[in-house]
């Protein structure tokens, strides 16, 4: 049988695991929306962690983060709107792509211009070689 002990250092790392799962998307996807910062003001725990987040059509999101995956439930920051019914999405890139054509267009741009560094370091290689 498990001790209070053991069960408060399971409940930390689960909370843990979910805050770095949010840094992650923070990080991840800050180059493609005005604004992106994990709630200071909703309570964090085993099992949800909220974001707040304003994307460059200046459209504001509260985001659950669960194991179900992340889903808008709110238009302000820190706010959950009771009775909402919206869909989760597997990852934060499926969300913001859902309802921001503007994060779809600067993340496609991004991606194209990553390939293009590529290909251009690749043609240096090979130039490279040649000599």
């Amino acid at each position: 049988m498990a001790s209070d002990t053991d069960s408060s250092l399971l409940n930390e790392s689960d909370i843990k695991l979910m805050k770095i799962e949010a840094d992650a998307a923070v990080q991840e996807v800050a180059f493609a929306v005005k604004h992106v910062e994990i709630s200071s003001k909703l309570p964090a725990s085993d099992d949800v962690v909220y974001l707040n987040i304003v994307t460059k059509e200046n459209d504001t999101f509260c985001i659950e983060l669960t194991v179900q995956g992340f889903r808008v439930i709110g238009h302000e920051y820190d706010t959950i709107t009771k009775d909402i019914s919206t869909p989760y999405f597997e990852t934060i890139y499926s969300l913001l792509d859902h309802y921001s054509p503007k994060y779809r267009l600067t993340f496609g741009q991004a991606l194209a211009d990553k390939l293009q560094e590529l290909q251009e370091t690749e043609i240096g290689n090979s130039e490279d070689e040649e000599k």
